[in-house]
């Protein structure tokens, strides 16, 4: 059982350069950069952008040429990934105890800027080494890492879901399912190399670990997929996908639910069966919670 990862940091060379000194030669470093096509095969399939990969890149290098500190803290951000190898090898390996037995799976971890903190993307991990909270916190940068190599491991047995094909009641509710099975596994996977760290700052967490919090939204998340799942399946409308937010927004609902189903699952069945919900998928992973509880 293993995930052998190779972290490529070069396609911050060319986003540098862009924002230096912008030309068509260095745009097209950028959009031809397997980097930067993952991170806008993503945006496509989260419904975050309609633009092709140019326009798309292109608004992001805007965003970026604002930030005057963006270099200084890119750089320290490099600095310190590339001086932690051994504790970044330490959380990879542990992460192999949150893998279903015979996972043995090779990916990049890419670093890149402008998008999310952190994407997981045709079989490929990415971080955004430019992000805030990456300077608030370097030991950040290994975590959400971790995260991200964690959904690796759960889009290879799951295949990421497209929004795109999210049009009815239905479809709502299996995306609500998968995506609250692998942001919650993904956050329970790092609890305890969090809580050895003393590293449990990032909002997912003080959530999960304070009782009255975390219970209210495990309620508030399970009102809402009942009231869908008991509706006809109809196409959806513009209410419909503000749930959406509701779930990834500042609530952290799919986050800390996930982890709540997950941390239930091991207490009651053990890790392996825990594991063994990634192979089976989330439906499988939804029974074995409501029968663990």
């Amino acid at each position: 059982m293993s995930l052998s990862i190779k972290i490529d940091t070069s396609f911050i060379v060319p986003l540098f350069q862009y924002l230096s000194e912008p030309s068509k030669e260095s745009l097209v470093g950028i959009t031809t950069h397997n980097a930067a096509i993952k991170t806008h095969a993503h945006a496509l399939r989260f419904l975050n952008t309609k633009a092709g990969i140019t326009p798309f890149w292109k608004g992001i290098l805007a965003q970026l040429s604002k930030d005057e500190n963006l270099v200084e803290h890119v750089k320290s951000a490099l600095t310190y990934l590339h001086s932690q190898t051994d504790k970044f090898n330490d959380l990879l390996m542990d992460l192999w105890n949150y893998m279903p037995e015979g996972t043995n799976l090779r990916s990049v971890l890419y670093a890149m800027l402008g998008y999310d903190i952190g994407i997981v993307s045709e079989g490929m991990a990415l971080i955004n080494l430019g992000h805030p909270e990456f300077k608030r916190n370097p030991d950040e940068i290994l975590f959400i890492s971790m995260h991200e190599l964690h959904h690796v491991v759960y889009t290879a047995y799951n295949p990421l879901i497209d929004f795109n094909q999210v049009h009815r009641t239905h479809q709502l509710c299996d995306a609500i399912r998968y995506c609250t099975h692998m942001e919650g596994l993904a956050v329970y996977s790092t609890l305890e190399q969090r809580r050895s760290a003393k590293a449990l700052d990032s909002r997912d967490y003080k959530l999960f670990l304070d009782s009255r919090a975390r219970k209210k939204r495990v309620s508030e998340f399970f009102d809402i997929l009942a009231e869908l799942e008991t509706r006809d399946d109809s196409p959806l409308d513009t209410t419909d996908w503000e749930i959406i937010d509701r779930m990834s927004g500042k609530d952290r609902l799919w986050y800390v639910t996930g982890a709540h189903m997950a941390q239930v699952i091991e207490t009651s069945l053990g890790r392996d069966q825990l594991n063994e919900t990634i192979r089976l998928g989330p439906d499988y992973f939804f029974k074995t919670y409501h029968e663990s509880i």
